[in-house]
């Protein structure tokens, strides 16, 4: 029996991979594979096999290390012992979260398809399970082998490509077992009668009981970081997470995560093969467990089954993904009766995303931020901390700006199936885009707005940060840093966020009008590939390309007023705020004359017509 559903699967498989060699016929799947192709051949494989490029690789990751070193800061020395405990309580911390969130009754994925022709079928529920766990296994390589494309890049790690994806696939396949092992037992205590709240205190208590009996056993000096145990902070928060998971009785609850982990951090494939055996009797403790705890998971499956279905068809059809039912939320704020009919759309956009992307709990982070900021400087400790929390900020600030526009998708493009219907509105097309555009531009700009206050809280360079600048562009950066223009600053920063989050989601909005069939294809989850990647590749690629063309006019802008009052001496914080305000006009144009075009397009577009294949 088991010999027949490998059977189907493989059957399966080899259908899946027709189907998507037969739709290359078509030309938006033909270029996408094409660009996916290419993105893997250059980034991934190109001289992965030459001696030249691996030692290449090895003397960058040198240089890279060295140029820590000039600049003051040394990574830990013992590299893959702090890796293996970091490595160790982050699986500590996902498994105590999926034992205390968990709330599915035990189910192993099936699809619909394979509910109606399986479950009524002969087959015993041991048979089912081990043929879903063989299954997922397919899924389990194909993640590992991509995950090892990464790490493999990271010559400090030791190893090499096969002992990383080895290490993954162990990783992978230990976690996807415990979860079903999981989700099996609790249905088998929730089908004795234990509550789920009883079950969550029970596991937070043992959580919160192992790690204070090992602060409570660790020597004084070892329960906070010492910043003089290593030569910077990043040391010593290293050799810190080291001493703490090699602490009893922590150690021990971390000690399977432990045994899992060697394989992928062997230094060389002698030491990656002792350490294989002891992750296999881990894995195959996990399988045991799963085997001997099976449980009925036949109504689980069916109800998961059809929530996965509602999900893809929502997804696939340009569609929100319905939440599940709720007893109703507050609204972000309160809409009138009258007014612009752009607000309205601003209005039910914000109430279809998550409940906290409201004015006040912005208010609250923003406080939050600012208060914690201060007690740290007051504190005078934390300043190193400091340091790398405005870092991150910054960080996360320009990754919200560039790729935020692909995830806040609470405009146009999940209205797209909605066209027709927002067509019959007695608005101009521009002024239903503009709607649509509000949402996301307020949701990101708040983000960016958090990420850049992080940063005026945290990071206070002084005159030698500048030193190595140019006399002049010091002077204008230590008056724009200093305690009085500093606030101003960051307020004419701030100004700049919206418009140019504006333009960025202008340009996948835009893609979703003048393709709606190309963009249609990348909405696909779950039956996407290659072809599918390199769609989205191209997208990203124009909207870089598009943003950076419309940002040469607005820099023009920006640059002269501000290379203006540096020729005359006058003061910098002016000179900023001119330049932000030329960015700032030459932006709403740009938007202004995009939204025109835009609504023209949408008055026009009948997405039957675009969507026939």
């Amino acid at each position: 029996m088991l010999s027949a559903l490998l059977y189907l699967r493989l059957t399966s498989l080899k259908n899946w991979l027709w189907m998507r060699l037969q739709r290359l016929r078509q030309p938006k799947y033909l270029f996408g594979a094409i660009v996916g192709a290419a993105y893997f051949w250059f980034f991934f494989f190109r001289g992965a096999w030459s001696a030249g490029v691996a030692v290449g690789r090895h003397r960058a990751a040198q240089g890279a290390v060295d140029a820590l070193h000039a600049a003051h800061v040394f990574p830990p020395t013992d590299l893959a012992g702090v890796g293996l405990a970091v490595g160790a309580l982050a699986l500590f911390v996902f498994a105590a979260l999926a034992w205390v969130f968990s709330l599915e009754r035990a189910s192993l994925g099936f699809t619909e398809a394979e509910i109606a022709f399986l479950f009524p079928a002969p087959i015993t529920r041991q048979k089912l399970v081990h043929f879903r766990l063989l299954d997922v296994q397919l899924r389990n390589l194909l993640g590992a082998a991509f995950m090892a494309l990464f790490t493999n890049r990271f010559t400090l790690l030791g190893g090499n490509a096969l002992t990383h994806a080895a290490g993954w696939w162990l990783v992978f396949t230990t976690f996807s077992l415990h979860l079903s092992g999981l989700r099996f037992t609790l249905t088998r205590l929730a089908d004795a009668g234990l509550r789920s709240w009883p079950r969550r205190a029970l596991v937070v208590v043992g959580v919160v009981a192992v790690v204070g009996i090992t602060f409570a056993l660790l020597p004084a000096g070892q329960r906070a970081v010492d910043f003089t145990a290593g030569k910077n902070v990043f040391e010593a928060w290293g050799l810190w997470a080291r001493d703490l998971a090699d602490a009893a009785p922590l150690t021990w609850v971390l000690w399977p995560a432990k045994l899992l982990l060697r394989p992928f951090f062997a230094a060389d494939t002698g030491k990656f093969f002792l350490a294989l055996g002891p992750a296999l009797l881990v894995v195959g403790a996990h399988y045991a467990w799963v085997v001997r705890s099976v449980v009925s998971f036949e109504d689980g499956s069916i109800e998961r089954a059809s929530k996965v279905a509602a999900r893809v068809a929502a997804v696939r059809s340009g569609q929100r993904i319905a939440a599940a039912p709720t007893e109703g939320r507050r609204p972000p704020f309160v809409l009138a009766g009258a007014g612009f009919p752009e607000v309205a759309f601003l209005w039910k956009n914000l109430l279809g995303t998550w409940p906290w992307f409201t004015a006040r709990v912005w208010a609250a982070c923003a406080a939050t931020i600012i208060l914690g900021a201060a007690w740290a400087r007051a504190a005078g400790t934390f300043r190193a901390e400091l340091a790398i929390a405005g870092g991150v900020a910054l960080g996360i600030a320009g990754y919200v700006l560039v790729l935020g526009p692909q995830f806040a998708r609470q405009d146009i493009r999940s209205d797209l199936a909605n066209a027709d219907l927002l067509k019959t509105y007695p608005l101009p097309g521009w002024r239903i885009v503009l709607g649509e555009l509000l949402a996301p531009t307020a949701i990101l700009t708040g983000v960016v707005w958090l990420a850049l206050l992080t940063a005026a809280v945290t990071l206070f360079p002084g005159a030698k940060s500048f030193a190595g600048l140019k006399p002049w562009m010091a002077d204008f950066l230590s008056s724009c840093f200093s305690a009085g223009a500093r606030p101003l600053f960051a307020l004419a920063v701030a100004l700049v966020v919206p418009p140019l989050v504006a333009l960025q989601l202008f340009v996948p909005n835009a893609a979703a009008l003048v393709f709606p069939a190309w963009f249609q294809a990348t909405r696909q989850r779950g039956g996407g590939g290659i072809d599918i990647m390199g769609q989205r590749l191209m997208f990203g690629f124009a909207q870089l390309f598009t943003v950076f063309c419309a940002l040469i006019p607005s820099a023009i802008a920006g640059a002269v007023p501000l290379l203006l009052c540096l020729w005359l001496d006058w003061p910098a914080l002016l000179g900023v705020w001119l330049a932000a305000l030329g960015v700032i006009a030459v932006l709403v144009l740009e938007l202004w004359l995009g939204l025109r075009f835009l609504g023209e397009r949408f008055e026009k577009l009948d997405l039957s017509a675009e969507l026939r294949p």
